[in-house]
């Protein structure tokens, strides 16, 4: 059991005691880090509960075929995906090293993003769906032919093409997914637990369970007070402190440590085929993304230097941060016009002329919120700096709902949100 999850001795020792012993609870919750293989044992152990033999991870029955391949109708998983950019990780390693395992590892990161369209979770909200659709089919159109068992080097030019095609594409969809469950997931999820199971058990994966809002969180809680019989519920957090606590006191814990280095290397070489060293997958991971969260990350800082140096208020820079950020506009040169430019080069027009960056705006705006949190780390007693950050903040907020929920031009946004800072008293 859990072959497939690495360096987590204890989780798989737990989890596979409870199983084996039919003691597995009705709600559990996997807290740890990022990348500790939380989601992957959450997988795992849906597969397990729908195995009908001795659960290998090579079994052959037909449960374990389908939940191999995410595609087995009594797996629910939904929530704010940790690692987006695992498929453009998948693309390389498929690429790169044709074989049954890249072909598995492709065609699961690619439906962990199309389960979080999954019709059970819309039902009722379809219009809401109306710019994934076309995606989530293109996707679905290109992951049809890729079969697992005949994935070898050299590649045929048509499914180089079609991985190529579903990653594109799934970039474009990353960017309409929501920040957290709304309400009408959870109760959709909630009709959908109540019908019968195909196989012997059904289970709900909620990745990133402390993002959840309050009407969703009140939804799910009454849902774990009267769980049905042929239903497991799996929560997924980073961030236990931040859960509820009548949530918690529901399911049991499983905890997950975090991989050291040494434990990342082993990961690399065993799943990826690769000796690359990086201090943590999630930096293995970033790396791998066309727009990485240290160019995002770059260009937020450049961009709030030149919104500070702009106001000419030395107030604003008393702080080390903030100097640091106005000193290195002023070196540079560029308006903040050009800036906008270059980071459109840099993105290809966020997205417009490169489907695979198609989440560089929420990158950028999360980049620029991190930045300006670190501006508020040294606002203590500086009520202008204070005032102007929690502005500059809701107005950011406002460009990213605009983007996801009103479908607006995000290079149109970056350039209006520019003007709007600006135009701050």
């Amino acid at each position: 059991m859990y072959e497939n999850l690495l360096s987590q001795e204890a989780a798989k020792a737990a989890l596979a005691g409870d199983i084996v012993g039919g003691t597995l609870p009705p709600a559990l919750l996997f807290s740890g880090p990022p990348a500790s293989g939380k989601l992957t044992a959450a997988l795992e152990t849906a597969r397990l509960l729908s195995c009908g033999r001795a659960g290998a991870w090579n079994c052959a029955c037909p449960d374990c075929e389908r939940h191999r391949r995410l595609a087995h109708s009594d797996l629910l998983l939904f929530g704010k995906r940790s690692f987006p950019e695992e498929l453009a990780v998948a693309r390389e390693f498929a690429l790169r090293q044709p074989s049954q395992a890249s072909a598995y590892f492709f065609l699961r990161a690619a439906r962990k993003l199309l389960a979080r369209f999954a019709p059970a979770l819309w039902a009722g909200e379809e219009s809401r769906l109306g710019k994934a659709a076309p995606l989530v089919q293109s996707i679905e159109e290109a992951l049809d032919p890729l079969d697992p068992e005949r994935f070898t080097a050299p590649l045929p030019e048509r499914d180089a093409k079609a991985i190529e095609s579903a990653t594109a594409d799934a970039s474009a969809l990353e960017a309409l997914l929501p920040d957290a469950p709304p309400v009408f997931m959870i109760r959709s999820m909630e009709v959908w637990a109540q019908l019968a199971p195909a196989g012997k058990r059904k289970t709900v994966i909620i990745e990133n369970a402390d993002r959840m809002q309050d009407s969703a969180r009140n939804a799910m809680l009454k849902m774990l007070e009267e769980p049905p019989e042929t239903v497991r519920f799996i929560l997924l957090t980073s961030r236990r402190a931040s859960m509820m606590a009548t949530i918690l006191s529901r399911a049991r814990l499983y905890h997950f440590a975090a991989r050291d280095e040494a434990a990342t290397a082993e990961v690399l070489r065993r799943v990826f085929k690769t000796d690359e060293r990086a201090p943590s997958l999630q930096a293995y991971f970033e790396s791998r993304m066309p727009f990485p969260p240290a160019a995002a990350r770059r260009f937020a800082e450049r961009f709030a230097g030149k919104l500070l140096l702009a106001r000419g208020d030395a107030r604003l820079v008393a702080g080390p941060y903030a100097s640091s950020l106005a000193r290195a506009a002023s070196s540079e040169g560029k308006s903040l016009p050009e800036l906008l430019d270059e980071l459109g080069e840099a993105t290809k027009g966020f997205g417009a002329k490169d489907k695979s960056m198609a989440g560089a705006f929420n990158h950028f705006i999360r980049a620029l919120m991190q930045v300006f949190s670190g501006l508020l780390a040294e606002s203590a007693g500086n009520p202008a700096l204070l005032a102007l950050i929690e502005r500059w903040s809701r107005l950011a907020r406002e460009a990213a709902v605009q983007y996801g929920s009103l479908n607006r031009s995000p290079d149109l946004l970056a350039k209006v949100l520019a003007t709007s800072f600006g135009d701050l008293p």
